[in-house]
This record gives C-alpha cells, sequence and structure tokens, in this order.
C-alpha cells in the first residue's frame, strides 16, 4: 500500500494558499468557475487527505493490535505443544 506524502500535502496546499492570495488581491483575473473549481478541488483533497489520517491511524492501532495478538497466541500455542510433547515421545 502507497501512503500519502504528508509534504507533497503541505506544497500543494502552500501553493493553494497562495492562490488565495493572489485571487483576492486581483479580483476578476480569473473565472469564477476557474476560481469554484479550483477551490472544490481543494476542499475535497484536504478532505481526503484528513480521511486518509484517520484511518491510517486507524490502521496502526490495529497492525500493534494484531503483532500483540499474535504473541500471546504464539506463546499459548508453545505452550500447549511443550505440554503434548512427552505424550508423544
Amino acid at each position: 500500500m502507497q501512503g500519502i506524502n504528508s509534504s507533497e500535502h503541505r506544497i500543494l496546499l502552500a501553493a493553494f494558499r497562495k492562490f488565495e492570495h493572489m485571487a483576492a488581491i486581483s479580483k476578476n483575473r480569473i473565472e469564477e468557475t476557474e476560481d469554484a473549481n479550483t477551490r472544490k478541488a481543494m476542499q475535497e483533497l484536504d478532505a481526503l487527505y484528513d480521511k486518509f489520517q484517520i484511518l491510517f491511524v486507524e490502521l496502526k492501532k490495529c497492525s500493534e493490535d494484531y503483532e500483540n495478538k499474535k504473541k500471546s497466541t504464539r506463546s499459548i500455542i508453545n505452550k500447549s505443544l511443550r505440554k503434548l510433547t512427552p505424550i508423544f515421545i
């Protein structure tokens, strides 16, 4: 799984902030639809980035829980195998 590069997102966010600043200074230089499309695209991208961050934290937690459970289960299996080994010798 390929993650989302946080630094690339911050660079894009900075570029958008620059766009917002320049658009505010030079009103009516770009069409309203282009301005609206740019703002909507950035809003959607930001929402996806936030969703990714939430899911990534959940995935890390799930992965840690899995590793802990795996160690615990391995220990239980090995303990049971040690008890059973004398029976089959």
